[in-house]
């Protein structure tokens, strides 16, 4: 691939394709990836524009609000309550899990395609222009500056949307289709996440040297005017890093902007407009002191894992205000 085609405007594309080849089963402490987790103000909302607007399958249908005291501890969301509803797209080996609270403070924090913190979805599609007409039918907020796909140097499609909380959803037709993708009975035929962040180097370095992940550093911003209207981000500049969840097949962009406006997120667990990764783990106990001594911060108001029956759970916040929830259950007999 030319250097040219390897810096199209979609900013989520090469995670896609990176993703699609399985990592081998790793050799440090996490060991594979659970859901992307989107926190949101109305479940019914969000799942409408996810499964009927975007094409998602539904998983786990919306459930009844619950106060699990184990759950709320390990968010600091001390006596409220959480329901979650669970979407898959097509081709990808995750899901989109959507949670809403109540009960607890609540204050959304719309985030914005280049501030740190923002974690949002990369979809592949086969049909651009049928989902932009849903789009546009549903009123979505639409962050491409031309209103429409645009096409860059005939190897894609895109188009850059956010949801009803603010989260970024970045869209791609590959031109040309991959044969497997122009026999899928789906419009959607993969996906990948894409987390911004306030540092290169510092992020690189959480991800590589406490969490194990091979990290392929971006070294240079990309200014390309069209790619930078296309996403959203007029005059900004961009550089990325990718990276495969070990023991996964996920695709993970780390995207650092400049010159443009950006506003750190520094929202807490319930607020609608968060985002979390979940990882599962070997040894929750020595992963959360290790983070800890990193610059991590646990969640949980003891800054302990929380218990819930056999299985260990942290939610740690990065550097850049992302949530990692870190999932650990005892070892197979």
């Amino acid at each position: 691939m030319t250097r040219m085609k390897s810096l199209i405007f979609s900013l989520g594309l090469v995670g896609i394709l990176a993703a699609q080849t399985p990592q081998a089963a790793p050799a440090g402490n996490v060991i594979g990836a659970g859901n992307f987790s989107h926190v949101v103000t109305s479940l019914e909302k969000s799942v409408a524009f996810y499964h009927d607007v975007l094409g998602l399958d539904i998983t786990t249908a919306p459930q009844a609000f619950a106060g699990n005291p184990a759950i709320m501890k390990m968010t600091d969301a001390i006596g409220g309550q959480s329901r979650i509803a669970v979407l898959k797209a097509p081709g990808a080996s995750f899901g989109l899990e959507l949670i809403e609270y109540k009960d607890t403070a609540r204050t959304p924090a719309h985030p914005r395609f280049q501030d740190p913190g923002e974690g949002n979805l990369a979809l592949r599609v086969r049909d651009i222009d049928s989902v932009v007409a849903n789009l546009r039918k549903a009123g979505a907020h639409v962050l491409t500056l031309a209103g429409k796909p645009v096409e860059v140097n005939g190897v894609e499609k895109g188009f850059f949307v956010q949801d009803p909380d603010g989260f970024v959803v970045e869209l791609a037709q590959p031109i040309p289709l991959p044969a497997a993708a122009a026999n899928s009975t789906s419009n959607l035929i993969g996906a990948s996440i894409e987390v911004t962040i306030a540092d290169t180097d510092r992020t690189v370095k959480f991800y590589r040297d406490l969490l194990g992940f091979q990290v392929r550093p971006g070294d240079s911003f990309n200014g390309n005017k069209l790619m930078a209207e296309t996403a959203g981000v007029p005059g900004g500049e961009w550089r990325q890093s990718h990276a495969t969840i070990p023991g996964s097949t996920v695709g993970l962009t780390l995207i650092e902007f400049r010159n443009i406006d950006r506003k750190p997120l520094h929202s807490r667990v319930p607020d609608p407009g968060t985002a979390l990764i979940q990882l599962r783990v070997r040894d929750i106990d020595s992963l959360v002191k290790k983070l800890k001594a990193g610059g991590g911060t646990v969640v949980a108001p003891d800054g302990e894992p929380v218990s819930m029956g056999p299985v260990k759970i942290a939610v740690v916040r990065d550097p850049n205000n992302l949530y990692l929830e870190l999932i650990s259950a005892p070892a197979r007999q």
